[in-house]
């Protein structure tokens, strides 16, 4: 049983006002929105000509279709598809608001959990993703596909922008203290690796596909000793349209951000270094700033440790190429979509973590 019964219109609502954008993103703008009749909904819809990256119209119309077939069992997961529309108005859905939520990643970096409360929030959402949500998948589009057409997207960006394309010609970089190849030498590896057979010959899955904190909401307040399992998802489906393919990939998501990984990028609180233009050296390296306030609570508690136990009990141990391979996917989408220090960040990452992937 799908949830296509709740769906009361097909069109954004009329006469309504914006009462707060809650998230202007890379292609998207998510507002609450009040109604006529004093209700409120949660409007995501495209920004059109202002959207970053080549894939904001047709995430949103995954996003809105994987909400609105969601079996029985998981719609708790997630909250009520109400309108969805792909017209003359553009690409966009509405959805139920839910009273005094906030997403974890804000509640974390308040300091608001101890690491049993963390430990319970983890252990329930890695029970429902990996038991529940990850439900097995006959799709005949194999992942594969997918990363490596991203990754060469992002090399052939990166080869025409002169702070680049060392990061891609050179036969040797240093990154973080690592040697390693440039990005093109790696790319033309990959299609005789192992790496890519195993992401592919897994059990293919259903992913959130981008399942980080931010796109996770409790109730502001955490009197109730249920409160860490109060747990709403948000925005699925990834950057690139990801719906389904190795579990693996909604974990290595999970963990860029629970470790201050992904946010410190996206919150430009990192240091890069070797892209001035008068360097000569192939030396790079990109350190996060873990003494800002914000970014020390993801080490004050572990947001990770948990959530891999979960994973590993229902799949076995993780595949540490595959992983790398997602982590480098990861950052290739980003390179595409971001600029300035983040940019420069997530191609590290992309050279890095593809080179550790064989």
């Amino acid at each position: 049983m799908t949830s296509n019964s709740k769906i009361t219109t097909h069109a954004p609502s009329e006469n309504i006002v914006i009462e707060c954008l809650l998230r202007d993103g890379y292609w998207d703008r998510t507002e609450i929105i009040l109604l006529d009749d004093g209700s409120r909904r949660v409007r995501k819809q495209g920004k059109g000509n202002d959207s970053a990256g080549p894939w904001g119209a047709d995430n949103l119309r995954q996003e809105a279709l994987y909400l609105l077939n969601l079996e029985t069992e998981v719609m708790d997961l997630f909250p009520q598809l109400l309108s969805y529309w792909d017209n003359h108005h553009g690409v966009g859905y509405e959805m139920s608001f839910l009273e005094q939520r906030i997403d974890v990643a804000q509640l974390a970096r308040q300091g608001l959990f101890n690491q049993s409360q963390a430990d319970t929030f983890q252990n329930y959402l890695g029970t429902r993703v990996f038991s529940q949500l990850q439900r097995s998948s006959k799709t005949h589009t194999p992942l594969s596909n997918n990363i490596k057409s991203t990754l060469h997207s992002a090399s052939q960006w990166m080869t025409t922008h002169p702070d680049f394309v060392a990061l891609v010609e050179s036969p040797e970089l240093v990154i973080n203290n690592n040697s390693v190849a440039g990005l093109k030498y790696n790319l033309n590896r990959l299609d005789n690796s192992t790496v890519l057979q195993a992401l592919d010959q897994q059990p293919q899955v259903r992913l959130h596909g981008d399942l980080h904190l931010e796109n996770m909401l409790l109730p502001a307040k955490g009197c109730d000793p249920k409160w860490p399992t109060q747990v709403t998802l948000i925005d699925p489906v990834s950057v690139a349209g990801v719906q389904f393919g190795h579990p693996l990939f909604d974990l290595g998501k999970y963990e860029s951000y629970a470790t201050g990984e992904l946010p410190a990028m996206r919150q430009r609180k990192v240091c890069v270094m070797g892209f001035d233009s008068n360097s000569e050296s192939s030396c790079y390296s990109f350190e996060l700033n873990w003494q800002d306030s914000e970014l020390a609570s993801f080490q004050r508690i572990n947001w990770h440790n948990t959530m891999r136990t979960c994973y590993e009990a229902q799949y076995g141990s993780v595949d540490k190429a595959v992983y790398e391979l997602l982590q480098a996917y990861y950052a290739a989408a980003m390179v595409l979509c971001t600029d300035g220090i983040e940019r420069q960040a997530r191609a590290l990452k992309l050279v890095l973590s593809l080179h550790m992937s064989f």
